[in-house]
């Protein structure tokens, strides 16, 4: 079973983090006219920065890189772009976290081949020693993989998933103390169930006998 830190962030935190981020913004007296948020991470992250910068154009860019939770799913790539006219506008580019920085650096090459006036990135974390750092963010972090709202059940789902690597099946007891000692991670026995109810009807895993396995 891979071992690595993890850390749960709640809807709380994202929203100080939005706002210690956009204030740093306020603070520069700099008002983007567009905000361009990177699916799928950055999308509340990008909201949230609309409302506090008093924004009204949203566009979104698909960038993929991280595959299975904490696994580089190889570099990164523009999935889809936009057809938004960025020409001569001041853009701030939002994201959840720069990580390796591959989603970041991709996307900002991708607006500034659009000629706008200006480009600047923004970010809720950055992960120290990451080859991007952008030009907001709340907080420097050491590198743990960041369990956000939005991404809940998929990270369970992912994370069950490695612990049913070397185990047959598992009891949610075992889950949460496996959470413990493989990520430091403390989940509720309760919001663990929701989310694997829901891997059960899509028909991820199963329940037999108190235990989860694989379908």
């Amino acid at each position: 079973m891979k071992k690595f830190p993890a850390r749960l962030a709640s809807w709380e935190d994202i929203e100080r983090w939005a706002k210690e981020g956009a204030w740093k913004v306020l603070e520069e007296n700099w008002r983007p006219d567009v905000v361009v948020g990177l699916a799928r991470g950055g999308w509340v992250a990008a909201r949230l920065y609309c409302d506090y910068l008093g924004v009204k154009d949203l566009v979104s860019l698909k960038v993929e890189h991280w595959g299975v939770t904490a696994t580089p799913d190889g570099k990164a790539k523009l999935k889809y772009g936009s057809s938004y006219d960025l020409g001569g506008k001041r853009v701030l580019i939002v994201d959840d976290i720069s990580d390796t920085g591959e989603s970041l650096t991709l996307a900002k090459k991708y607006v500034e081949s659009r000629n706008p006036a200006e480009v600047r990135t923004a970010t809720l974390l950055t992960i120290k020693g990451s080859r991007f750092k952008p030009d907001y963010y709340a907080e420097e972090i050491e590198w743990a993989w960041i369990v956000f709202p939005w991404n809940f059940v998929e990270d369970m789902i992912n994370l069950v998933g490695n612990i049913l690597e070397e185990r047959e099946a598992v009891s949610t007891d075992e889950i949460v103390e496996l959470f413990k000692e493989l990520h430091g991670l403390d989940v509720s026995k309760g919001k663990l169930e929701e989310a694997l109810r829901m891997a059960e009807r899509r028909k991820i895993f199963k329940f037999r006998e108190g235990k989860w396995l694989k379908a």
